[in-house]
This record gives C-alpha cells, structure tokens and sequence, in this order.
C-alpha cells in the first residue's frame, strides 16, 4: 500500500516511498547552506574537514564548524558538542553535512566528539528529517529527542540521591517556602502509598526544587538523603512460551488474519476490540512470531502508569524486555537503550518516546490505545508518536498495529478508506458480558451536607455501598485536579489567577495552595478578597474533593487516588497498582489515567463523577474526548466472575454524545461525529497546521503575528486552504507570555509543508516573537 495513501497526499504529487508529507526527504548532503558562525570566530588550523551542525536550540538552519583531524573522521549523524552564539556557550550538535566548502572565513572548531559513530540507525536518521520537515520542527531539536541526553560521552555516575521524609505534616514549620511544602506533600503521598523514599531525580522531574531549599529542609531535620549506588537491572523476561491460553473465535480469527502478514512488508491494521475482548494477548502472539524470526517488536503505550502494568503482564511471556521511559534514573535509560542498540532486546515497551528505540532489525510496531492525545507531544519537536510509528514502519518496511476499544476518528476514516486493514473483536473474553451503564442526571441527584454540594450523587453512594458489603472493588474517575477550580469573590467575581499564565488557580487542600497547572506557580490563600476585601469562596470541584466525600461518606473504605499529584514515580503506580490488585484497596480514584488499560477481575462498579469535564471544552475534539473517556473506564468493570456495572454522572443527559456512551456504541458514535466534522471541514476531513506566535509583550506578539501571516500568503499562493487568525489564542497568556495563533486549513496535506518547511528562517527572520508549528494539532487551546 502506498505510504501516501495514508497521509491523504492529493493525487498526482510524485512522491517516493518515504514521503508521508508531501515531499521528499532530502539526503544530509545535499541541506542548503549553512550559515557561519555568527559569534566571533575562534582560530582554527591544521587538517580537518568543514562539516555543518545541526544544533540542539531553535535555529532552523544548519551551522558550519570545522573538525580537526586530530577528532578523527566525521560521521554523519554523529552528535558533538559545539561553542554557539556569543557566549560560545556548549551544545549539542549533529553533524548533517561532511566536508563543506571551505571558505576564508574563520570558523568555530568543534569542541569535543560525543559518539565514535551516529547514535541513530539507518531508519532513524532518514525518520528524523521527514519528522523535522513535516511537523516543521529544527532539525537539530529533533534529532536530539530521538537519543536520550545520558547516552555515550562519558560514563555516566551511577549513583543515586533518595529522601525520605521523617516528620508528619502537623511538624512542618509554617515557616517553610511555597515550592517545599509541595516537595514534603509529594513525600507524603508516596508514604501514604507505602513507599518511604522517592529518587531525588524522579521527585525534581515532577516538581524542580533549588539545592539550597533541599540543604534548609535537611538542615531542619524534615528530610533525609542518601546516596546510593544505582543497581542497573537485567533486562526482564520469562520463558518463551507462546500458548499458555487458548484463543477464542474472535481472537484465533484476527491472529490468522494479522500474524501470517508479518512477513509481507508495510502495513497498517487497526484492532478495534471491546474492552476486555483480549487484545493483549493478539499483541503477545504477534510479537512471538517476530522474535521467532530473529527481530524485536516495539509496544508503545500511552503513559508510564499502563507502560508498567503492560510489563507486569508481558514479562513472564516474552524474553528479554526492555522499558523507556522518563521514569527511569539515568543510568537506567542508558542501560536499556544500550541494550536495545546491541540487539539484546527482544521487545521495547514504553510510551510515545520508545518509538525512537533503536532496535537494529525491527520486526513490527504496535500502537496500543492508539487514540490517546497523550501521544501528542507538547513541546519540540511536536510529533504525533502513532503517526511516527507509521512513518517509521513505513521507512523500514515492517507491519504497524494499531490497538483500540474506542479507535480515533482519524484511524476509523483511514479503515473506511481501505487505508487500513480493520481487525475485530467484538467480544469480551470468556464470554463475559458488557457492563450495564446508567446515566444519572446530577441536577436531579446533587444534595447538600449542611453548605457543601456533594459530589457522589445518592445514586453512585447507594451502588457504592453495595458493592462494598459484597466485598467488591470499585473505580472512580474525576478527571481534573485539585479540590476546587477556582478561588471566587461573589461579591465583585474576582478571581485568584496566575500572574505569568493569566488562567484561574486551582485550590489544593493537600498543601493549602493554589495552584497553576500550567506552570506550577503557587499561591497562598488570601484572607479576603483584594480586590473588595470580600469574603472568598471555593468554587467547582475536583478528585481531592471527591477523596474527602469519600472518607466522610466511607470512613472503613481503603480509598487510594491517582494523579499526576500523587504519582511522582513509576514505582508509586506499580505499588498502587499490586495493591488494589492484592484486595488491599477498595476504592481506586483517578484521573484519566485510571480509565485505560487496568484489568482487576474483582472490579464490579465504575463511577465516573462528571462526564461534563470533557464535554465542556471550547475544541472540535471535546465530543471525542468524552465518549472515548466514558467508554474505557467503563470497561474497568466486570473483567471477572462479577457482572459489571457504570454508574455516570452528567449534568448534560440529554447529549447525544452521553447516549452514544451509554450504548457503548463506537459505530453510531462514529458515524454521528464524522458527519460534523465533515460539515465542519474538520479533521479527518481537512488537516491542520497551526502556528502559535509568543511574547511577553502583547502588543508585539500581535504586531509579529499579523507580520508572520503576511508573509506567509504568497509562499501558500495556489493551494487550497482556509486561514484562520492571526487571533489570541484559547489560552491568552502562558509561562508569562503572551499567545496568538495563525491556522491553516487544508484538504491538500504536506503541502503545507513542502512550501515551509525549507524557509522557517527566512520567514521567521527579524520577528521579535517566536514562533513555533504545530502539526495535527491534538488540542486549540
């Protein structure tokens, strides 16, 4: 099947194999040139070649540095550091072009070579430039998120920093500053879970902390550090045994389907398979004919916390596993990679990273819950990790699977389109009957304890209470954080705000703060209004909001919550996770990451507390979203000998979108959206590329933005699209900057691309803003 065929490349466009874009990637040797050095030249003499770098920052053009022979021979794709800029600060480079033309002028010399060869495969290099130009990313930042920072140069310590909290909440001095009473809850929370220290790296990751604030809380004796040595794991992995379980029809017939195929080439299948219908298990005997044929197999998920149950479950069926994930210490990540770059790695399993594994014979990819906008990065380069997958698959000519109970649109259309081969298992293993699922209308059920709304409605807290006397398990979703949404003044509506993101502050009862969640600012709670010196209240709600009712309500129930607030480290979801698996907790509330992937057999009730978090988002995904979340947390129930049953909370029962989950009807569903967005001339009808121009004025972010537009018409002349902007965006002002975006339209994909992609510099030259793309956008905010 022709590669482009699945990007919706219009017809007529010359195109070669590798060319999901629109346009052709271009060998390393034949880049435009590259610009000099624009910092005062170092000297420079001897032998050596002239080789163009590009570097790992936000420049779009390749810069030329000379390399002394005494470094050897150059290599293409070979990482280097190099002095940039006036400060002739050190970073990382790739060399893109060998022996340049050498010129009079006096060129920067490269500092010091990182790897004896290119870190990236064959497949990789030729990945990332089609990745660079597509979603109209720098090379050099591209290139340098395929390959993890702690790979080659030199060893790496393997030394690790633990803390451990010694005192209870009640002994934390008031005395102590915003960002460390965060620090202590997250310490807190993973106690309470079990775990008495986290890794220092883990905890910094999620929330950075100061040396100096880490010296003031040992120095007061509220926490403890040590330091030890990192114990580099082997890579996991049972026996290789290929048929502990029988299949079922459904299952025996997609196998007979999808594994004989392996061996044909590129090929993209979907597996749209109801909850609980055994889709791991396709995964499992797929990957065991690819190791049988002697290559490795990628399983990418898309988070850590379904990354380390998924390797829970695989780990005793398939040999030598490795893991990649941003969890992992240092010399853990190099470790592994190592591993899967020596070929010692039968499976890699991680989330959207993992795609870059660099496994060196590839035998199949596999994109589990391939519908998750989590696989969406947010910052660069802005790739989306199932259509890479695809890309990637393409380039080396293997099969790509990709796995859903709720399939996006976009891989629903492509299997309509006969771009996909679409796989099915309409039911559940074991003949296990679908969870029965009520809409219950909140308007009609929300009571009041003395001045608080509560949350769990008298229906979900009746259906609740029963599972608990039958000794069953139950999730609950609430997906947004925080205990309440915003802190309010009745009186004259001010609200708390972040100062740097403009966006309202979330209360959190655990650190008595308000918080941004978009950059993590914090702020007390004022004593009263500022604005009128009026009374402030806690308006809206979230999942800490949800654990207090819980308590109140069930003071015997074991409740455990995850969120990314409490779930600082892989090992906090494993130890959750065996928990709840054990019968050591009753209620497992959660965000969005409880709704996916968990399989507890003793699971008889899911709850999800507002339907309408999704819902009411201001983007053409917002139906999506919502049917998707509904349907996967409800097939958390019933996976055992207990019959399942969803109770859903809406404040909005009469939206189509609330039935179409009731039924748990992906089909009807599907057909009702993709009429709107076709009448809408929305993806997957049309494709998006949006740019967002940023500043921390907001007169020249407007002023770029309309200058960026400008120049951007005539190099777009002739194509058929639809701009939109420049505007401010969703979300006005982020990180203390101010936004607005520009958005492109259109029904011709990659050709957007192939008229910018080449000229990023030139249109972006002297604009006081920056200005970044973003491909297949996953949200509009």
């Amino acid at each position: 099947m022709a590669l482009n065929r699945l990007f919706e490349e219009p017809e007529g466009l010359p195109l070669s194999k590798d060319t999901a874009s629109g346009f052709s990637v271009k060998a390393a040797n034949t880049t435009k040139p590259a610009k000099k050095s624009a910092a005062k030249p170092s000297a420079t003499s001897g032998p050596g070649h002239v080789v163009s770098v590009a570097v790992n920052t936000r420049v779009w053009e390749p810069y030329d540095y000379f390399f002394p022979l005494a470094m050897g021979e150059p290599q293409l794709g070979q990482r280097v550091h190099v002095p940039f800029g006036k400060g002739n600060r050190k970073i990382v480079g790739f060399i893109v072009e060998i022996d340049r033309p050498h010129t009079s002028r006096r060129l920067k010399a490269i500092a010091d070579v990182i790897d004896p060869t290119t870190p990236l495969t064959p497949g990789l290099w030729e990945l990332g430039q089609w990745i660079s130009r597509y979603y109209l990313s720098p090379l050099g930042q591209t290139l340098a998120a395929m390959v993890p920072s702690v790979v080659g140069g030199k060893p790496k310590p393997r030394k690790t920093t633990f803390i451990r909290l010694l005192v209870t909440k009640g002994d934390w001095p008031k005395t102590i500053g915003k960002n460390q009473r965060v620090f202590l809850d997250e310490l807190r929370e993973a106690q309470k879970q079990g775990l008495d220290e986290l890794a220092l790296d883990e905890l910094r990751r999620h929330h950075p902390i100061t040396p100096a604030s880490l010296r003031s809380l040992a120095a007061q004796d509220l926490i403890s550090t040590e330091a030890r040595t990192t114990t580099l794991d082997s890579l996991g992995g049972g026996k290789f045994d290929d048929a502990p379980f029988e299949l079922n029809e459904d299952q025996t017939t997609v196998c007979d389907k999808f594994i004989p195929a392996l061996d044909d080439g590129f090929s993209v299948s979907l597996l749209h398979g109801v909850t609980g219908s055994g889709k791991t298990e396709v995964y499992i005997r797929a990957i065991h004919k690819v190791i049988a044929a002697g290559k490795q197999a990628i399983l990418l998920t898309p988070e850590i916390a379904l990354a380390t149950q998924t390797l829970q479950r695989l780990v005793t069926r398939l040999p030598n596993v490795a893991v990649l994930h941003s969890g992992l210490s240092a010399a853990q990540r190099a470790f592994y990679w190592q591993q899967i770059r020596d070929g010692h790695a039968s499976v890699v399993i991680g989330p959207r990273s993992a795609v870059f594994a660099p496994t060196p014979n590839t035998g199949l990819i596999i994109v589990d819950e391939e519908h998750e906008p989590t696989y969406k990065q947010d910052n660069e380069p802005r790739y989306h990790g199932r259509d890479v997958a695809i890309k990637r698959a393409a380039t080396e000519n293997i099969p790509v699977l990709l796995g859903s109970a709720t399939p996006s649109l976009e891989s629903l259309h492509n299997a309509h389109l006969g771009k996909y081969k679409r796989l099915s298992l309409p039911r559940r293993v074991r003949h296990l009957p679908m969870p029965k699922l009520q809409i219950v209308n909140l308007r009609k059920e929300l009571s009041r304890d003395g001045k608080t709304v509560e949350l769990l409605g008298r229906t979900l807290t009746r259906e609740m209470a029963g599972a608990l006397d039958r000794n069953e398990q139950i999730i609950l979703l609430m997906n947004r954080r925080g205990y309440a949404s915003y802190v309010f003044c009745p009186s004259c509506e001010w609200t708390l705000s972040c100062e740097d993101c403009d966006r309202p502050m979330v209360w959190h009862t655990a650190t008595q703060l308000a918080s941004c969640h978009h950059c993590n600012n914090s702020a007390a709670l004022p004593d009263h209004c500022p604005a009128c010196k009026g009374k402030l209240l806690l308006f809206g709600y979230g999942i800490q909001r949800v654990e207090d009712e819980l308590v109140r309500k069930f003071p015997l129930a074991r409740v455990a919550r995850m969120d990314s607030d409490t779930m600082t480290s892989p090992k906090q979801f494993q130890t959750v996770l065996s928990k709840f698996s054990d019968g050591e907790i009753d209620i497992l509330l959660g965000t969005q990451m409880v709704a996916k992937g968990l399989d507890f057999p003793r699971v008889s009730l899911v709850g999800v507390v507002s339907a309408d978090t999704t819902l009411t988002q201001s983007d053409f995904r917002s139906a999506e979203r919502t049917f998707q979340l509904v349907v996967q947390v409800a097939g958390r129930a019933g996976r055992g000998d207990t019959p399942g049953k969803v109770i859903v909370q809406t404040l909005h029962p009469e939206e189509p979108i609330i039935e179409f989950a009731r039924r748990q009807d992906v089909t009807a569903f599907s057909e009702f959206e993709l009429q709107d967005r076709n009448a809408m001339r929305m993806p997957p009808f049309a494709r998006i590329v949006r740019f967002i121009i940023r500043h921390e004025k907001n007169s020249v972010t407007q002023d770029s933005a309309r200058e960026f537009a400008q120049r951007l018409q005539p190099l777009l002349a002739g194509l058929q699209y639809e701009p939109i902007g420049p505007y401010p965006a969703e979300y006005k002002k982020l990180r203390n900057q101010f936004r607005f975006f520009y958005q492109i339209l259109t029904t011709q994909p990659g050709l957007v691309q192939q008229r910018l992609a080449g000229r990023m510099h030139e249109i972006t030259r002297d604009l006081r803003a920056e200005v970044y793309a973003d491909v297949d956008p996953a949200n509009l905010m």
